[in-house]
């Protein structure tokens, strides 16, 4: 996260690094470049806004960009439209994850139901089973295989 990197090597190291995100951007665009006065406060900016991001999830808003994905430019590298579209990308990635996490959970709960399933008996088994005992005397097995549900299943099944 930013906010790793940050912590770890400092906040202007973090500035340099999304200066450099934004200078690249502006090569890319073309157009009048901005001072690295208004770069660096850009930076700044992008900074307080997107600590909490991984430098993947940041260096994909600026592909984003590039790619006429995030927002379109007019002349060049605007800040506040920049910080504008940073706040737009923030809740279409909350949607995706949203929507990635809700899969995953659907997912782990369908593997659960399965394996589940893999240590469930079959009600024939258990019917089976249930015969098996009150073959051999079990007490509580005769007193199953005797209730209304189980008596014409078993008998039929198992010659009972």
């Amino acid at each position: 996260m930013l906010r790793d990197l940050c912590e770890a090597y400092g906040e202007n190291l973090c500035v340099a690094w999304l200066s450099g995100l934004i200078y690249d951007l502006n090569e890319y665009v073309g157009q009048r470049q901005q001072t690295p006065q208004q770069s660096d406060a850009l930076a700044w900016m992008l900074l307080d806004e997107a600590k909490q991001y991984k430098l993947t999830e940041i260096m994909y808003f600026f592909y984003r960009y590039k790619m006429g994905l995030q927002g379109e430019f007019y002349g060049g590298v605007n800040s506040h439209k920049v910080l504008s579209d940073l706040k737009k990308f923030k809740e279409v990635q909350g949607e995706h994850l949203c929507r990635i996490y809700k899969q995953q959970e659907e997912e782990r709960r369908e593997r659960e139901r399965i394996e589940h399933r893999k240590q469930v008996m079959s009600y024939e088994t258990y019917l089976w089973y249930t015969a098996w005992h009150a073959i051999y005397g079990d007490e509580d097995a005769l007193e199953a295989i005797e209730s209304a549900h189980m008596a014409g299943m078993a008998r039929e099944k198992y010659g009972l």
